[in-house]
């Protein structure tokens, strides 16, 4: 098992420095303690990320895209799971040597290569990018159906009220023009009926006066 192993880790060495076996180990141990550097760097970037708090809906909403967007699905992760897996057994290889491990088996019974690995997250970001344009007109449609037609209604009920206020002003104006015509009225009548009692109890007096005058010559 150790010849295995010994042989798996001479060719992820091999995997990594693409010159002749003449070549010194040292500039591949170099580009290694890079590629570290580089893991290392990215690490805090990515955790920052993913530890932003996600309400409710956000973490719905990143379900859905991490379903179109998951590498774990797809033909390259199936592909590279495929020999990952047995060496979990093998608890003298740390990680990134595992995986190493995996992908040279995966290269050298599938033609498994890194470009294939990387292209596949490339065409991941397209699939992310089309469920933005995807979601994008969702939106746009969204808007269309409950902002814009409800601005539209909005501005057709405050336009009718506007109309309704112009109209009870011009009400306004002719009720107090009525209440002033109808006061008006009201004193005249009242006038009218006052001059008149002066004028009929006037005449009843009168009358009486005469009615007197004529009943003192007729017994006389």
């Amino acid at each position: 098992m150790s010849k295995i192993l010994d042989s798996l880790k001479h060719a992820i060495i091999e995997d990594d420095d693409p010159k002749s076996a003449g070549s010194s180990a040292a500039p591949a141990e170099h580009r290694k303690d890079r590629a570290a550097q580089a893991s290392d760097a990215a690490a805090p970037a990515a955790s920052a990320v993913s530890s932003q708090p996600m309400g409710e809906d956000a973490q719905r909403v990143y379900r859905r895209i991490l379903a179109a967007t998951n590498f774990d699905t797809t033909e390259v992760a199936a592909t590279i799971h495929k020999y990952l897996d047995p060496l979990s057994a093998i608890a003298s290889l740390d990680d990134r040597t595992r995986f190493k491990t995996a992908v040279v088996q995966a290269k050298a019974q599938e033609g498994l290569s890194a470009e294939k690995i990387l292209g596949t997250f490339e065409g991941l970001k397209v699939a992310l990018a089309n469920e933005q344009k995807s979601f994008a007109a969702a939106e746009q449609d969204t808007e269309q159906d409950e902002i814009v037609g409800r601005q539209k209604k909005v501005k057709e009920i405050s336009d009718t009220i506007a109309q309704k206020q112009k109209e009870i002003v011009t009400l306004q104006e002719r009720l107090a023009t009525v209440t002033n015509e109808l006061t008006a009225a009201q004193a005249k009548v009242q006038h009218a009926q006052a001059q008149f009692a002066i004028a009929a109890q006037r005449r009843a007096l009168e009358l009486d006066q005469e009615k007197a005058k004529y009943a003192s010559l007729l017994q006389g």
